[in-house]
């Protein structure tokens, strides 16, 4: 979708794309990593796959929400009939995209619900031409990122991470293990 640098980031529009049409036109495989210069929501309401994020492998079902912040190396398998939709959140610096990989596995109806009407409302803006149409879907990512923030801020939901950096003192310096390093 947007994984070319043939455009400047900050003009790449807002758009909703459905999961099917992506995994139909073979975009994703496990062996193809690829990112994208915007950050991406996967909603998946229907099926499952494996994603590969920073190397590290897991796997998604239906009512999972996975964010990947721009220029993030994924690979993604859809298996079956995987369904949702996969929205790409502009390249505008005043989003309020949450910094990290996020992979939230909602198994409450409240949540998933409220995820499912910020996408549809956003995709259903997506498909007008009525005036403000890209300022009101600016304004409906920010207000999708911030649902996203919070649903991570108030539970153990942050599962994909950014590979680990050694651990430091508080110099900076790398800690040993034991004395005899």
């Amino acid at each position: 979708m947007f994984d070319s640098q043939s455009m400047d980031a900050g003009q790449r529009p807002l758009k909703a794309v459905p999961i099917s049409q992506i995994s139909r036109q073979g975009r994703w495989a496990m062996d193809a990593p690829r990112s994208y210069l915007v950050p991406v929501l996967l909603w998946f309401t229907c099926g499952q796959g494996r994603l590969s994020v920073h190397g590290e492998m897991r796997g998604y079902t239906a009512h999972n929400a996975i964010f990947l912040p721009a220029n993030t190396p994924h690979a993604c398998q859809a298996c079956g009939r995987t369904q949702g939709t996969a929205l790409f959140l502009g390249g505008r610096k005043d989003l309020p995209v949450p910094e990290d990989v996020l992979h939230l596995r909602l198994s409450s109806l409240q949540d998933q619900s409220e995820l499912n009407q910020l996408v549809e409302g956003f995709r259903q803006d997506c498909l007008t031409n009525l005036p403000l149409t890209d300022e009101v879907l600016h304004h409906r990512a920010a207000l999708i990122s911030l649902w996203l923030t919070r649903k991570s801020l108030l539970g153990p939901m942050r599962l994909l991470a950014a590979p680990a950096q050694p651990a430091s003192d508080l110099n900076g310096e790398p800690l040993r293990r034991s004395a005899s390093e």
